[in-house]
């Protein structure tokens, strides 16, 4: 058969890439812990009966403003964002909706609350002007599920917050609010993404058609071959060391990288082809797996040639599982299928080298399954 002498087209769409994803690698979170983005959770503040009192006596009233609810001495405040580390409960949340009081025909809103445990302060738009609410002691956390809690005894009003909450109620003399204890402060907080420790493997079982064409190529199974640290356990499956990850808590976005590969070498008289695909990225939001890509010898095969999105992962009914307690999530099964370009790459490859011309029903198609991949997700 003919050499090929010029770069397959797959290839050629393939080189440049690497660069682009050794700077996703670079900003990737290390197996220590990270601050998650945050999409949900709570901030409620439950007023202290003295506080409550004080408000009373004073004819002032409170009320919810947007997303915020009061409920006799409780003001819950659903969380929409923020950046929070559930191992060491640092990092801010902030409540879009908040409350106010009132007195008579006078009010003031105290929305956009930000909880800060790094500074251990509560920050809020006061009436129009945003400033620090109130501070508080260090608070006693745990984690709840995938998230944290954070509980405080005591937030303390600090004067100017006061003042200006005594000024837009027109509280005069005796009756205006002074720096004092209002509340306790209890927030849960709820990832949009959770951090992937590194630790635990992927497992991929190679389908028993993909073994028998390349049997067809004239690829022995002895050609087939862990790069480590990946190993084969069984027959044509190999384990890859998961080193990390940013993934939903529902395993529907995001991505988990591994270390190790596989080597297929083809021995020939003439010429021995051979591919190397290391450092699977399960990428959950493309639903793909891309690996980095070695082809030898060069001539004819242009060497080093980055990494390529090689296969589309199809995920069946109940493959995904969570278990928010001991913050694991589980994929089974994922079907790995071939996309049309890394087909096309394998047979270009493997078609050579051989002492004759291998049969039709050895080409690999595009939407063949390459295997069934399968991993547990360790979340911080």
């Amino acid at each position: 058969m003919t050499h090929v002498a010029k770069r397959p087209v797959a290839l050629r769409m393939i080189v440049g890439v690497a660069a682009l994803v050794a700077a996703f690698l670079a900003i990737a979170p290390a197996a220590s812990a990270a601050r998650d983005p945050i999409s949900g959770g709570t901030t409620d503040l439950h007023l202290k009966k003295g506080f409550l009192k004080k408000l009373t006596n004073l004819g002032v009233g409170l009320a919810g403003v947007g997303t915020g609810q009061v409920s006799g001495a409780k003001i819950g405040m659903p969380v929409a964002e923020g950046m929070f580390d559930p191992t060491d409960a640092q990092g801010h949340i902030t409540s879009p909706g908040g409350f106010q009081l009132v007195r008579g025909s006078r009010s003031v809103a105290v929305t956009d609350v930000e909880v800060n445990t790094v500074h251990d302060t509560v920050r809020a738009n006061i009436s129009g002007a945003k400033m620090l609410l109130g501070t508080f002691g260090t608070p006693s956390t745990g984690r709840e599920g995938f998230g944290a809690r954070v509980k405080a005894g005591q937030l303390t009003l600090v004067q100017k917050a006061a003042n200006r909450i005594s000024n837009k109620l027109g509280l005069q003399g005796s009756k205006r609010i002074n720096e004092r204890v209002m509340s306790n402060e209890f927030s849960m907080t709820v990832p949009q993404t959770v951090t992937i420790l590194g630790q635990g493997e992927a497992t991929l079982e190679t389908s028993a058609g993909i073994v028998k064409k390349f049997g067809e190529k004239e690829v022995q199974p002895s050609g087939l071959n862990p790069i480590a640290p990946a190993k084969q356990v069984k027959g044509m499956t190999f384990t890859f060391p998961i080193t990390g990850g940013i993934v939903a808590p529902n395993a529907s976005s995001g991505s988990v990288t591994t270390s190790g590969g596989v080597e297929i070498l083809k021995r020939g008289k003439t010429l021995s082809p051979q591919m190397k695909f290391t450092n699977v990225i399960v990428d959950l939001t493309q639903k793909t797996a891309t690996v980095e890509i070695e082809i030898q010898p060069n001539p004819p095969f242009p060497g080093a040639t980055g990494r390529s999105s090689i296969v589309d992962l199809v995920f069946p009914s109940n493959a995904i599982s969570t278990n928010p307690t001991t913050r694991q999530i589980a994929i089974k099964g994922a079907e790995a299928k071939l996309q049309a370009a890394a087909a096309a790459t394998l047979n270009q490859v493997f078609n050579q080298g051989g002492e004759k011309t291998p049969p039709t029903s050895s080409e690999f198609a595009a939407g063949e399954l390459f295997g069934k991949f399968s991993l547990t997700l360790q979340a911080q």
